[in-house]
């Protein structure tokens, strides 16, 4: 039996199109690409099937593909970022803004293409002025002269932490430390960048740096996000030079959507081997995180954020089952367990942020996949466990914790959060049941941190809080109390300040100990018992 052409696997695409198949339809589009790469009708197809699935970014690119391809389609790609604000969630930058601009007419504009033009100009000065509010000083939270910065803390614990034995592994001093010391080498690589007038060089300049800026500051954000700060107001412009020399330096892929870097990282490999692939896919992955989080963080675009983290998750998984048999030396770090663990952890909390920002039964960012992932998660870590599956790199505390340790207890953290804001859109005999599920899994969130993290005190908190909207008895409600009181000395000892505590956690955790020692004061009383539920 003949293969099929690109011709055939087009029209079973357009099959499970008419469906609203769009995953179906995807996968016969990208066949067909690999057969015929140069037909933009293939590209736009999958761009509406992206479009379909709500991933903007590849949307995007593939649209942006067809229009290479045949101009014909720049209209189209227009059309499609402002229908759906593909453009603005695929980057928003002042560069994508202008390319916007860009590709419309420059002379004859219909009605609608003037409303686009007014559209992307506003979107201009908005991410001019975006971009200058994240390079001021004023988005930093922490002073760096500040003596109580958690990492600064958690450095000077560390010499005897290492005498404490078996112990050592319980303390999340281990994990910010060694989060800050990677992202600080990140940035004191960004710093020796240097451009040198050069007559003869391309545009005039001659850059030079060093290629592992990207692979500290990520290594350091998956080790502890916590980690991440700026420190001064050029920060954004030393790290958007150091993104371009890296990708430059190393022909990672930056304009590509996931589907296109698959086939081409796959030909290049074909053609120059590991050494070459190699570094672009690092590269190309590192840059994707380190936007999820400046966009989801910086930019408060948490939406945005999810799917460059979701592209890197794609992109890893994918590498990992075709490259499978490929020794790790080859393929590189980011293909490692922990590597993804990492990145999957990031992903996890920005889809939390997310949806947060667009919560409800009709959220763009579904609380089942939320809990799905989580799910999943904690399957892939018991595994990894039960084969005792640790490298010797692995062994460090700080590694051992940030890898294996605290994805875990942020899988938990999700499942307690989906539950809770399930809760929220139930009737009263499921909500109760959803807020006690809650309790159950923000319980064992806190348990997997340790005790002296500031989550282990305030996912406590946050299981008191379900304990309390499902009318659990008053006798966990207090021994949860108990614990909470005796981890907040612990917690203030390294994390006096972080954002959580600037987000209002100490507040929080104050007022249900508060409510925990009234409660008791009314069982003392005999006016309420250990059995009763916890009153609202």
């Amino acid at each position: 039996m003949s293969e099929p052409t690109a011709v055939q696997l087009k029209d079973e695409g357009n099959d499970f199109f008419r469906k609203q198949d769009y995953v179906g339809a995807l996968a016969k589009y990208t066949e067909a690409i690999a057969l015929d790469d140069k037909n933009a009708v293939l590209y736009a197809n999958r761009a509406a099937c992206h479009h379909g699935l709500n991933r903007c970014l590849d949307a995007v690119d593939d649209a942006k593909m067809a229009t290479q391809i045949d101009p014909g389609y720049a209209k189209g790609w227009s059309r499609l970022a402002a229908s759906r604000d593909a453009l603005a969630e695929w980057e928003r930058s002042a560069e994508a803004w202008q390319k916007a601009l860009d590709a419309l007419p420059k002379t004859n504009l219909s009605r609608a293409e003037q409303r686009q033009k007014d559209q992307y100009s506003a979107g201009l000065d908005a991410a001019k002025t975006r971009d200058k509010t994240a390079e001021s000083p004023s988005v930093s939270r922490f002073k760096a002269e500040d003596a109580n910065l958690p990492w600064k803390i958690a450095t000077e614990m560390l010499p005897e932490l290492r005498k404490a034995g078996p112990e050592k592994y319980s303390s999340s001093a281990w994990v910010i430390s060694y989060a800050y010391e990677e992202f600080t080498k990140g940035v004191a690589f960004m710093n020796e960048f240097k451009s040198i007038p050069h007559p003869q060089a391309p545009g005039g300049f001659a850059y030079g740096g060093n290629t592992m800026g990207l692979t500290y500051l990520t290594n350091g954000l998956m080790r502890d996000e916590r980690a991440f700060h700026l420190d001064g107001p050029d920060w954004i412009t030393k790290y958007n030079n150091q993104v371009k020399f890296e990708a430059t330096a190393r022909q990672a892929w930056h304009s590509d959507g996931v589907e296109n870097i698959k086939q081409l990282a796959q030909k290049r490999l074909k053609e120059k081997g590991w050494s070459d692939v190699r570094p672009a896919l690092s590269v190309t992955v590192r840059a994707w995180i380190m936007r999820g989080m400046l966009d989801g963080h910086l930019r408060n675009k948490p939406d945005t954020g999810v799917q460059f983290l979701k592209r890197a998750v794609d992109l890893l998984e994918w590498g990992r089952n075709v490259w499978k048999n490929v020794h790790k030396d080859d393929r590189g770090a980011i293909f490692q367990d922990t590597f993804l663990r990492g990145v999957r952890s990031l992903h996890l909390k920005m889809f939390m942020n997310a949806y947060s920002a667009d919560p409800g039964l009709n959220s763009k960012f579904p609380l089942e996949h939320l809990k799905e992932e989580a799910e999943d998660l904690l399957k892939e870590i018991d595994i990894m466990k039960a084969s005792n599956n640790l490298s010797k790199e692995e062994l460090d505390p700080g590694m051992v914790s940030s890898f294996c340790i605290y994805p875990a207890a942020v899988a938990y953290t999700m499942i307690g959060f989906y539950h809770a804001q399930t809760a929220r859109h139930s009737d009263d005999v499921l909500a109760c049941i959803s807020f006690a599920n809650g309790a159950s899994a923000y319980l064992q969130a806190a348990g997997t941190y340790p005790e002296d993290d500031e989550f282990h005190a305030f996912y406590l908190s946050c299981a008191m809080d379900c304990m309390r909207n499902a009318g659990l008895p008053i006798r966990g409600f207090n021994l949860a109390a108990v614990t909470l009181r005796a981890a907040v000395p612990k917690m203030m000892k390294i994390w006096t300040v972080s954002a959580l505590q600037q987000g209002g956690r100490d507040e929080k955790i104050q007022a249900n100990l508060r409510s925990a020692d009234e409660i008791m004061k009314l069982v003392a009383e005999g006016k309420l018992t250990l059995e009763d539920p916890v009153p609202l």
